[in-house]
């Protein structure tokens, strides 16, 4: 494909999603030389980061999570907050002086002359190269819950979830256990604790893990063990895990996985469940099983009367405005990858060589280097992965890699 151009003379590459994803992607593209143009219906950089709720901390430690050339200050400790990291994506973006357009709109992307006609409120213009690059955050996600559309008390999702002081007072329930439910229920169980505790509804049951295993976090260790050879890394690294679990004595009141069973959620870190629990500020519970004007029925049986119900089930992929492109979704509800053409990219020498974990299988598991969804070339994705070494690592890892097969692509 040697385009240089839009045939509407725009940018050749089209980037939607001014998110960490897309803000790293156009560094890449940048350092290619590539010309490129970052679209996003928000008004603001990385929009999901800017509305967060104000105590959030990243899960992922500082020393993967930062992009390229800029590491995190120090005095932000081992996890950046939420806030701190908005205003690091807000700050690189004018470092680089990235080309991005705010407000507007993707109404559809579709294919055409071998490239994607894009309709926003921009208007209509073709490019030979689209980027996806719109997030794991962006699509809020409600579990189908029987009744749910028969509550008449407050709804929302975790992603609107702000500050506890607005359910002051009111009985809660939190349905999901990932980190953001969990952060949810406790503070919420800290504010209304005792007369009305935060109940934590989980499916699965929640993986408790020590924050800093032998005083070093899970980062630190992947820090350590990257001088070791990789068969003793991998096992270094499972033992960490191991003795991160806590002692089932201190788990009283919290619902684990059964035995051999993963739990639905990913595991959070710290102790801060255990202790609301102890005090009495969170109570977890069965799932729910019927959700009625004012009350919630659980898996075990039990009715529990309810002013406030926080959905915290997750997201899913901001894909909507794709048509005519038939897509097959991996195990996680991306679209899977296949590149359209053999890329000759020397990948050890690219900045972010490794892998998303540690070791080959992961890998070879989810395939970084695949980054065109099937049958679709010249469309990219970016921003899929969130294990491992965490998300913003991972992002690193795909944008570069996107950077590298675009250029060989327009060569």
């Amino acid at each position: 494909m040697s385009v240089k151009t839009a045939h509407d003379g725009k940018p050749p590459v089209l980037v939607i999603g001014a998110g960490p994803a897309g803000i790293v992607t156009a560094y890449f593209l940048q350092k290619h030389n590539i010309p490129y143009q970052v679209i996003d219906q928000a008004d603001g950089l990385a929009s999901t980061w800017a509305s967060l709720y104000p105590s959030l901390r990243l899960n992922t430690s500082r020393y993967f999570s930062h992009l390229p050339g800029k590491k995190f200050p120090r005095q932000w400790g081992t996890f950046p907050t939420g806030k701190q990291y908005h205003h690091y994506l807000t700050e690189f973006v004018a470092e680089h002086r990235l080309n991005i357009r705010l407000g507007v709109k993707v109404t559809c992307v579709m294919p055409e002359n071998g490239g994607y006609r894009v309709e926003s409120s921009d208007g209509s213009a073709w490019y030979p190269v689209v980027v996806l690059a719109t997030g794991r955050f962006s699509n809020p996600y409600t579990a189908q819950i029987p009744g749910l559309d028969q509550f008449e008390g407050i709804r929302l999702h975790a992603h609107d979830y702000r500050d506890a002081a607005h359910l002051a007072n009111r009985r809660v329930m939190v349905v999901g256990s990932g980190p953001s439910g969990v952060d949810i229920a406790i503070e919420v169980g800290q504010r209304n604790a005792p007369e009305k505790p935060a109940l934590l509804a989980m499916r699965t049951g929640i993986t408790l893990r020590r924050r800093y295993p032998l005083g070093i976090s899970k980062h630190g260790w992947m820090l350590l063990v990257g001088y070791l050879p990789k068969t003793w890394a991998g096992s270094l690294l499972d033992w960490t895990e191991r003795i991160s679990e806590y002692p089932p004595a201190l788990l009283h009141g919290i619902k684990a996985p059964p035995f051999g069973q993963l739990s639905g959620a990913v595991a959070v870190r710290g102790p801060e469940l255990i202790h609301a629990v102890q005090r009495g500020q969170v109570i977890c519970t069965d799932a729910p099983a019927q959700i009625r004007a004012h009350s919630v029925t659980l898996t075990d049986g039990s009715t529990h009367d309810i002013d406030v119900l926080v959905i915290a089930t997750g997201y899913r992929p901001a894909l909507g405005f794709l048509q005519g492109i038939v897509l097959t979704p991996d195990e996680q509800g991306w679209p899977i990858r296949f590149n359209s053409r053999v890329y000759a990219i020397d990948y050890a020498k690219l900045t972010h060589r490794g892998t998303y974990d540690v070791g080959d299988a992961i890998d070879a598991k989810f395939q970084p280097t695949l980054r065109e969804l099937a049958g679709q070339p010249g469309l990219f994705q970016v921003g899929l992965y969130y294990k491992g070494k965490g998300a913003m690592y991972n992002f690193n890892i795909e944008a570069e890699i996107t950077a590298a097969q675009i250029k060989i692509l327009m060569s």
